[in-house]
């Protein structure tokens, strides 16, 4: 997907804010699971100095999506977008222009630099450190896993990003629901556009995010039932191994049949 074609869907979703409308999306895994330990999570740390965006800027617009890749002028270093992000989310370690990569389970999608902590914490809200102290500027991450459902209800989600990212929510049959913002932004909440009624289950999702310079955030929260009460995913609620959990009935069905088993070795004894 193009810059200018992330941007627009950015700018419907935002538009659809006052709709209300819902979309049913069926989980990716039906049924109950366990509780999760969090979700696979890759931070990826990029030379300053890089300059290596394809990015496309226009210089006479000021705007992004055509012209120039940002790589190209003298003041184009770091990571500036969508298409970066999707270039250098994987490198490995070592290979330019990807200085260190961090890879394990975050408890919770909550993370900042050291700047937001310490500018924005009171305005957004405070969050974890980031996982090694050079992720500063010009870092990458990505997380991915399930969101564990246990009540069907509306439910919406939201992301906090600065500078950009990507967030889709996978349901059945590779349905999906996504939103994005490309480009360089200020750190701002977005949500999608419309409730989503969500079945027990899990889904699947991906999350990416980058920053540049100055303040970096990323968290991933949620709302139930229409309201705006945001709330950080919990631990428990982000699963990456999934362990079904056999309904009640199924427990008794069990239990049942080793009663049954029981007395018959009883009677033949």
């Amino acid at each position: 997907m193009n810059t200018s074609t992330l941007v627009a869907a950015s700018l419907l979703a935002s538009l659809s804010l006052s709709a209300h409308a819902t979309i049913d999306l069926a989980p990716t895994l039906s049924g109950s699971y366990a509780s999760g330990s969090g979700a696979d999570a890759r931070f990826v740390k990029i030379d300053d100095n890089w300059q290596g965006s394809t990015v496309l800027w226009d210089e006479a617009t000021q705007t992004y999506g055509s012209g120039q890749p940002i790589g190209s002028f003298v003041w184009g270093t770091g990571v500036w977008g969508l298409a970066d992000w999707q270039a250098l989310i994987n490198a490995p370690a070592g290979q330019s222009p990807v200085l260190s990569t961090w890879t394990g389970i975050a408890s919770t999608i909550n993370f900042g630099n050291t700047l937001y902590n310490e500018l924005y914490s009171g305005q957004w809200g405070g969050t974890n450190a980031m996982p090694q102290p050079e992720l500063q500027t010009n870092w990458l991450a990505q997380f991915t896993g399930y969101i564990r459902i246990t009540e069907a209800d509306l439910y919406n989600f939201s992301v906090l990003y600065d500078d950009g990212f990507t967030f889709t929510l996978f349901g059945e049959d590779g349905n999906s629901v996504s939103m994005a913002q490309d480009g360089i932004n200020p750190r701002d909440r977005q949500g999608f556009g419309e409730d989503l009624m969500l079945d027990v289950g899990l889904y699947r999702f991906e999350l990416g995010v980058y920053n540049r310079l100055e303040a970096g955030v990323v968290d991933l929260r949620w709302s139930r039932g229409s309201g705006d009460d945001w709330t950080v995913v919990p631990t428990e609620n982000l699963v990456t191994s999934p362990v079904p959990v056999p309904e009640p009935g199924t427990w008794a069905m069990f239990a049942a049949g080793l009663l049954a088993l029981a007395a018959v070795v009883r009677r033949r004894t």
